[in-house]
């Protein structure tokens, strides 16, 4: 008996934040695959707006998981340290960084596009769907 609990218990104890974690950066590797990643490292609105756009699908995910505002703001300060690597003492206020992607036209434009391509990729299995990142970029 207690080889079987050791055994399905594990799958109990999954955390729920690793899980989503794992899914961002499987998006995030296609969203790359589009993108220009040293033109991103040159302009500070180009990343605002990669930002953005990945924020878009961190949020989306977030309420598909349930996860708290917290745990969303957490993933979403994994995904800037890991792909941006900036320390997060340098991210600035996430509050605010935040509120300009819900205030700024631009970047809200990202915003939205990041949740409908993560939904119809992560949904739909429309695995082409991350490219689009590069085309909007390549656009502004």
């Amino acid at each position: 008996m207690e080889f079987f609990s050791k055994l399905f218990g594990a799958a109990a104890r999954i955390n729920p934040l690793d899980e989503a974690r794992k899914i961002v950066d499987r998006f995030t590797t296609a969203t790359i695959m589009g993108v220009d990643t040293e033109d991103i490292g040159r302009y500070p609105p180009k990343q605002r707006k990669v930002l953005a756009f990945h924020f878009g699908a961190i949020d989306y995910l977030a309420r598909e998981q349930d996860l708290d505002e917290t745990q969303t703001l957490a993933l979403f300060v994994m995904f800037i340290d890991k792909y941006f690597n900036m320390p997060v003492t340098e991210t600035g206020s996430i509050s605010e960084r935040l509120q300009g992607f819900r205030e700024n036209e631009e970047e809200k434009r990202y915003l939205e596009a990041g949740i409908d391509v993560f939904r119809r990729w992560y949904e739909q299995d429309e695995r082409r769907a991350p490219l689009q990142l590069g085309e909007m970029l390549k656009q502004s």
